[in-house]
This record gives C-alpha cells, sequence and structure tokens, in this order.
C-alpha cells in the first residue's frame, strides 16, 4: 500500500514541514513513501526534491544497511513525525561513522582498508625509533579506526618485555582485517537495536543485516577450509581438507551437541548416584536492559543510555559471580551448565541447569534470588520475571530435558518444528541466536565444574588399550596402570560420569586431576630458543604453548603424533602432480632408452650365472662323495673335498 500526499491532504500529512512539498518551482508535488519488505523496492531511485538529497545521500553511504534506515525512517514518519524521523537516522549515520567510515562497509571494502592502513602505520612507525614511542604511537593509530588492545594484553606484554609485538600486530593487514570485522558487525548490530529493527514483529533476535552479513562469512570460511590442506609432514600421502577435519571436530554443529548432551547426561548420572538435587534457574536483568517494550521503544531503556547486549551481559555474569563467591565462602560445591540467550529484542537473558546436595539447594536458590532483586527491586514484573527456579523431580522427567531445546535452539536448530513465540521453525530462530552471539562477541555456553574437557578430547585421540609391558609405563605400578587405562576407556567410550570418577570426582581442582595436559612450545619456537633467538611468532613474542600430550603420575603420553603443515589445495596438489609427473618422466626416459630391456638381460645373465655356479656345485659334490667311497678307512680326505 502507499500512502499519496497531494494538496488536499495536507491536513493528513501535518507532521511533514512545509519543504517536504517544495520543488523547484515552487509547486506542490505529490510524492509516494512505498512500503514492503527489504529488497522489494528500490528506496534510492525515488524522486527526490532538494531537500531530501542529504538524507538520502545518508542511506546510500551505509551500502545494504541504508534499506534498514529507510525503514525505520518512513515508519517513524507514519507514527510520530518527520523530525523525530530525522533525528534518529541522523543519530544512527553519527554512531555508524563515528571513526571516519562506515561500519556497514562490505567485506571486500574491509579488506581494502586494512591493507591501506596497515602500509600506512608501517611508513609511520617505522619513522620512530624509540620502543616506548612506538607502542604509544600505534595505540593512538587503531584508535583513530575505533580498535584498541585490551588492558590485560597491554599488561601482559609489559611484564613479558613484548610492546614490540603489539606494534608488529597494529601494523599488520590480516590483523587489522580481523579486529575491523569484528568492530564493524557489533556497531552496525548496536545501531539496529537503537533503530528498533530487532524485535518480534520486526527482526527477531538479532538484525536482518548481521544474520546476511555472518551468512556470507560462514561460506567464505568453508570456501577457504576446502581450499586449505593439512598435510603430514613425514607422510605427505597423508592429508586433509581443513574442511574434513572441521567436520570431524566440535567445530561441526552436530558433534558439539552431541558432545553437550553427552556431558549434561554425565552429571545428571552423577547426581542421580550421589541423591544430589537438581535446579534450572532462569535470570533476566532489569527493564532498564531491555530495547523495546510492548513493541516500543523502552524509555528506561533510553533513560539509561541504551545499554548494549553486551553490557547486558556482562550484568548477568557479575549476578553469578557474586552467587559463586557467596558459595565458595560457604564451601558450597555445585555442577552444572550456563546458556546465554536472547530475547526477542536482542537483550541476553541466562539459563542454568545446577546439581548439588540437598542441604544446599535452598541457600543456594535464595542468596541467588536475593542478588538478582538487587538493582531496581520494585520496578514492575521484577519479582514475577527477574528470576525464576524450578525443582526437577527425578520421578517426572531428566533434568537434560529441560535444556534439551535450549542447547538445540543455541547450536543448529535441530529436532525443534517451531521456535516459541514466533514464525520461525527452528534452524532458522537458531540462525539468527547464533549470528546474535557472534555479532555481540557473547560466550553462549559454560560448563560449572567437572574434569578437564580438554583431557577428554585428548584422551579420545587414544583407541589401544594401555598395555602393563609398554616400555613407558614401567614406572607405574598395578593400581595406577587401571586408572589410567579407566581414563582412558571412558573417553574413549563417551562415559562422562565414569571419566568425572576417575579423574577425581565431579568436584575435582584443575590441579588435582590424576591426568593433566602437557603443553610444549611450537617446533620452532624451540629452535630459535635453541639458538638464542627470542621471535617464534610473526609479531615477534612469545608463542602460546600448544597441546602434545597427557601427564599422568609424571609420566608422558603422546597424544599428538603427527605433523602437521597447511598449504594452500591446489598449491598443494599442484606439488604433488610435479612429482609424479617427474617420476612418469624418468619411466619414461628408461623406457625409451631400452634400459629396461638391459635391465632384464643383466638380471638373466646373472640368473644364468648363478645356476652355472648351482650345478658345478652338485658335480663337484657328487665326485667328492665317489671318491670318500675310495679311501680305505681312516684315511684322510683328499684334498679335492675342500
Amino acid at each position: 500500500m502507499a500512502i499519496t500526499i497531494v494538496q488536499s491532504q495536507l491536513g493528513n500529512a501535518s507532521y511533514l514541514p512545509p519543504s517536504f512539498f517544495q520543488t523547484n518551482d515552487s509547486k506542490l508535488q505529490a510524492f509516494e513513501l512505498p512500503h514492503g519488505g527489504v529488497g522489494n523496492v528500490d528506496y534510492f531511485n525515488l524522486r527526490q526534491s532538494d531537500w531530501r538529497q542529504p538524507v538520502f545521500s545518508t542511506f546510500r553511504k551505509h551500502r545494504d544497511f541504508g534499506n534498514h534506515m529507510v525503514n525505520t525512517f518512513i515508519s517513524v514518519c507514519e507514527k510520530k513525525d518527520y523530525f523525530e524521523s530525522l533525528r534518529l537516522v541522523q543519530l544512527a549515520n553519527d554512531r555508524l561513522c563515528q571513526n571516519g567510515y562506515s561500519s556497514a562497509l562490505s567485506d571486500d571494502e574491509i579488506k581494502e582498508m586494512a591493507f591501506r592502513k596497515s602500509q600506512e602505520f608501517k611508513k609511520i612507525i617505522s619513522k620512530i625509533e624509540s620502543e616506548s614511542y612506538r607502542f604509544m604511537r600505534i595505540c593512538a593509530l587503531i584508535d583513530d579506526l575505533g580498535l584498541a588492545f585490551s588492558d590485560l594484553t597491554i599488561k601482559r606484554a609489559m611484564n613479558a618485555g613484548e610492546l614490540f609485538a603489539l606494534v608488529n600486530r597494529g601494523c599488520d593487514e590480516i590483523w587489522l582485517r580481523g579486529q575491523l570485522r569484528k568492530k564493524c558487525a557489533y556497531e552496525v548490530e548496536q545501531v539496529a537495536r537503537d533503530l528498533s529493527l530487532v524485535q518480534r514483529h520486526k527482526q527477531l533476535y538479532c538484525s536482518d543485516f548481521s544474520v546476511a552479513r555472518q551468512r556470507a562469512r560462514k561460506s567464505s570460511n568453508r570456501t577457504a577450509l576446502e581450499q586449505t590442506v593439512a598435510y603430514d609432514v613425514d607422510n605427505e600421502e597423508n592429508y586433509f581438507t581443513l574442511a574434513e577435519l572441521s567436520d570431524k571436530s566440535v567445530s561441526n554443529p552436530k558433534i558439539r551437541r552431541s558432545e553437550m548432551f553427552v556431558r549434561l547426561r554425565g552429571f545428571e548420572e552423577i547426581s542421580q548416584e550421589s541423591n544430589h538435587k537438581a535446579v534450572f534457574y532462569t535470570l533476566t536483568s532489569p527493564s532498564r536492559f531491555h530495547a523495546v517494550s510492548n513493541g516500543q521503544v523502552n524509555q528506561n531503556w533510553l533513560d539509561a543510555n541504551s545499554p548494549t547486549a553486551k553490557d547486558t551481559h556482562v550484568y548477568l555474569l557479575g549476578v553469578w559471580t557474586a552467587l559463586r563467591k557467596i558459595l565458595d565462602k560457604k564451601k558450597i560445591k555445585i555442577y552444572g551448565m550456563r546458556i546465554a540467550e536472547p530475547h526477542q529484542d536482542g537483550t541476553p537473558h541466562h539459563h542454568f541447569l545446577l546439581f548439588m546436595k540437598p542441604k544446599d539447594r535452598h541457600f543456594v536458590t535464595t542468596q541467588f534470588k536475593r542478588l538478582a532483586l538487587i538493582d531496581s527491586p520494585r520496578e514492575a514484573g521484577a519479582k514475577k520475571y527477574r528470576f525464576k527456579a524450578e525443582y526437577i523431580d527425578w520421578s517426572k522427567g531428566s533434568a537434560v530435558g529441560y535444556v534439551a531445546k535450549y542447547l538445540s535452539k543455541n547450536i543448529d536448530g535441530e529436532h525443534i518444528q517451531a521456535d516459541k513465540g514466533s514464525s520461525l521453525n527452528g534452524i532458522e530462530a537458531a540462525e539468527r541466536v547464533v549470528a546474535w552471539a557472534r555479532v555481540n562477541q557473547i560466550r553462549q555456553f559454560q560448563f560449572i565444574g567437572g574434569p578437564s574437557v580438554s583431557v577428554w578430547r585428548e584422551m579420545r585421540r587414544l583407541r589401544n588399550e594401555f598395555n602393563e609391558d609398554d616400555v613407558m609405563l614401567n614406572d607405574l605400578n598395578g593400581a595406577e596402570h587401571y586408572l589410567l587405562e579407566k581414563v582412558r576407556r571412558a573417553a574413549d567410550i563417551g562415559d562422562w560420569k565414569d571419566f568425572c570418577f576417575a579423574m577425581g570426582g565431579v568436584f575435582v581442582k584443575r590441579a588435582d586431576q590424576s591426568v593433566k595436559l602437557n603443553y610444549t612450545v611450537h617446533d620452532a619456537v624451540a629452535k630459535m630458543l635453541e639458538s638464542g633467538e627470542l621471535s617464534p611468532t610473526r609479531f615477534g613474542d612469545m608463542a602460546q604453548g600448544q597441546i602434545n600430550g597427557l601427564i599422568f603420575k609424571n609420566v608422558f603420553i603422546l597424544t599428538r603424533m603427527r605433523n602437521w603443515k597447511t598449504e594452500n589445495k591446489a598449491k598443494f596438489e599442484s606439488a604433488q602432480k610435479q612429482i609424479m609427473r617427474g617420476v612418469v618422466d624418468w619411466f619414461d626416459a628408461l623406457e625409451q632408452e631400452r634400459e629396461y630391456e638391459r635391465m632384464c638381460e643383466s638380471h638373466y645373465a646373472e640368473y644364468e650365472a648363478h645356476m652355472q655356479y648351482i650345478e658345478q656345485c652338485e658335480a663337484i659334490m657328487l665326485c667328492s662323495s665317489e671318491i670318500y667311497d675310495m679311501c680305505s678307512v681312516g684315511a684322510a680326505v683328499p684334498d679335492t673335498w675342500h
């Protein structure tokens, strides 16, 4: 439907300024405001008078996101007035361009800018000799792009004397590209919330723009994985594409979801065997963190300076951290899982499935509720929605069943027919939720308690049973060998309950685990350390240790048995073909020179000579036998016997 504004309709369009109707010849002009979804209407080709030129130029500046800005502009014009619409669009533009470029840049434009800035920064830094001044300068340069090193990163670099490595990062094209991608994705999503695009009746959980961009990044990443090969240095015939390896790891949503269910099921079995209680908690933030209320912009949110989804997540984590401190003082142990997911307007809330001793359940619940209501306890709906606790009755169902839908919805949407409260199916909802988590840089899942899952994954690499006669395990007694094999077997068959018990129990501390990870520096780092050179990474700082095995009772167990390197697939296959081509050419040359025939003749001549030798030996033996018979008893055997 279209609204046509003509002279006779001035009364119905009183929210528009007189200039809206003015043309160069001062005559009234009809103007149509089309409606429809993004992509259905080319808003940029609308007839424009001079006063509208700056507005539409602003839309063009932000590429595809400009279409969403147009939708908001028209919607607010209809519901409120032109000036409010213009104010919102201008604020959105200012935020998108706060660092001198649009955060809605395409990925190709981000790559081009990263390359250009990298070259520019290198020239500037090369003229500065002092390391401290170089660091201060690069911080200022990346700050102009809206980027910065975290305080923790700076502190670690200072303690290690590696500020120069941060300078190198700031000048690196690939580092800049990655940081700009994250920054742009984050800023655009916040602007989408500012414009009230993210809500139940518009764009659910996450903006359409961010979902489309994440979908494109996923496709691009998949292509890159398929075009990259990991090969065994000692046997180049043993190689896989990174896409194949990714499909076999927890990067695969199905494997990730399955592993989470296995671990939760193990926790539940431990809880039942130990007579522990299970509680499902839901923690929600105060009103000021919610951008939309009843389909309208929440005034409390505006008054609080529009907190972001990340701000809300930090607040909820603060409540959880306060509870953990109280429980630690009381020496109360809990285990389970936390899940972060968005409301329909993109505001996060947290779910917890926690297991604990029966005597602790009341204290944990009351303290959790108290902490949840410390902030704005008297606002409308606080007691009803801010905190919920559901005690799980084992006789009525499984604890894992409480979180099954949340796990699936936050991973890939499998086994969910329809998303509650929306018209989306499970897969569509999951795509939007995952995009929301990535652009807002929010960790979706966190397990609480239990042994290291990294040890679990390393043990699953070992398929063969540990033999007591293994030289590597000579220092272990029978009981220790049995415990080690129990850990390996539990991981191999996917039994998280037995794995927890074998590792020291569900409440075991990392330092007290029976099996621990063993880290080693990269081979290249080791060589550089041996030679006195301290430049293990391309940025010059020390590389983090890599897992290469496990430690049990001071016995090292190797789990990474191959040395893998990566290479572009086309380049790798070309090199392999070149090798084979060289081999074929060599055999062709031998054949052309009749070398095979000469080789056969030579082998045949050797064979004939050997047969003649055998025949001579047999003849000598026969002859010697006759001579031996002619000798008198006790006489010496003739020399011919020799």
